[in-house]
C-alpha cells in the first residue's frame, strides 16, 4: 500500500498552497498527492504547468488524481460544456505533470428521479468521460457522497454504475466517512473487486445519526465510530493494495500549524494501514 494526502486535508490551515502541501508531503514521506482542482487554479496564477512538472521530476512525491471533477451527471446544456471544458483542462494538467487519474462527484438536489434513472444517465455521462481522456492514459474514479441529496450516495449504488459502464478506465472511489455517512452495505463492498477500487480515502467520524454528517464532522482516522478493521480485512480478501489517501475537513485540524497538520495525518494513516498492509 502506498500512502497519499488529499489537500483539503489542511486546505484552511495558515500558509496553505499547493507548493507548501507538496514541500510538506516530501518532508513526511508520502508517496503520493491527490491535487485539489482549486489548489492547482491558484498555484497557476503565478505558476507554469512546467514548472509543476519539473517539482515533480525532481521530488519522490508524486501526482495520484485530480479531486474533482464536481457535479458531473443530470446536467443542463450549460453544464455538460461546463464539465467539458474542465475535462479539457484536467487533461491539460495531467499531461503536462503525468497524473493519471480522475475522480468525479455526483450532483446534487436533481429532484425525484428514481435510482434507475439516476444510474443510466451516470453511465451515459461517465462513459462519455472516460472515452475523452482515455487517449491520455487517464482513469476515471466514481466517489458517491454520503448525503441524502447526492444522486449517488452508498457503495453499492455507485459499483453498479461502474460495473454498467464497463471500461478498464472506470473505477470507483472507497471514501470511508462517506461509506458509513450513508448506511452503504458490507456485502457490496465484499462483492466488489479490489482492481476497481481505484482510490481509497480514509478519515473517521464523530459517532452521528446516519444521513444526518456532514464533512467537517470527520475525525482522523482511528479517532471516530468507523470500523476501520472491517474496511481493511475486506480490502485484503478482495484483493486491494493501491493509494490509501487521507482526506479531512475539519475545523479544529485547520487550526494546526500547516507543518503540523501533514504530519499528523501521516502518522496517523501510517498507524491504521499499517496493521493490514507493508508500506
Amino acid at each position: 500500500m502506498k500512502i497519499g494526502f488529499n489537500e483539503a486535508t489542511a486546505l484552511k490551515c495558515k500558509g496553505q498552497s499547493l507548493t507548501a502541501d507538496l514541500e510538506a508531503c516530501e518532508k513526511y514521506g508520502y508517496d503520493y498527492i491527490e491535487i485539489r482542482f482549486d489548489c492547482v487554479k491558484d498555484y497557476l496564477k503565478e505558476h507554469t504547468l512546467d514548472e509543476l512538472a519539473l517539482w515533480f521530476k525532481n521530488h519522490k512525491l508524486k501526482p495520484w488524481a485530480y479531486n474533482t471533477l464536481i457535479f458531473f451527471n443530470l446536467r443542463d446544456a450549460a453544464g455538460v460544456k461546463e464539465i467539458d471544458d474542465e475535462i479539457d483542462f484536467i487533461i491539460k494538467v495531467s499531461n503536462a505533470i503525468g497524473m493519471k487519474m480522475l475522480i468525479t462527484v455526483p450532483s446534487f438536489d436533481v429532484g425525484p428521479l428514481s435510482i434507475e434513472q439516476v444510474q443510466k444517465e451516470a453511465v451515459t455521462r461517465l462513459s462519455y468521460i472516460a472515452d475523452k481522456v482515455a487517449p491520455h492514459g487517464i482513469r476515471v474514479s466514481l466517489e458517491f457522497c454520503g448525503c441524502p441529496n447526492c444522486s449517488i450516495n452508498q457503495f453499492g449504488t455507485a459499483y453498479d454504475v461502474v460495473k454498467a459502464v464497463n471500461k478498464d478506465n472506470v473505477g470507483i472511489t472507497l471514501d470511508t466517512f462517506h461509506f458509513h455517512a450513508m448506511d452503504s452495505h458490507w456485502e457490496d463492498l465484499e462483492k466488489a473487486e479490489g482492481k476497481k477500487i481505484f482510490a481509497y480515502h480514509l478519515n473517521d467520524s464523530e459517532n452521528l445519526p446516519i444521513g444526518s454528517m456532514l464533512d467537517d464532522k470527520r475525525l482522523w482516522p482511528g479517532e471516530g465510530c468507523l470500523d476501520h478493521d472491517r474496511t481493511l480485512r475486506i480490502l485484503k480478501k478482495i484483493g486491494f493494495d493501491g493509494v490509501c489517501t487521507i482526506e479531512e475537513f475539519r475545523p479544529e485540524y485547520y487550526e494546526l500549524s500547516h507543518d503540523d497538520n501533514v504530519r499528523i495525518a501521516k502518522e496517523k494513516t501510517v498507524a491504521l494501514i499499517s496493521k493490514y498492509y507493508d508500506l
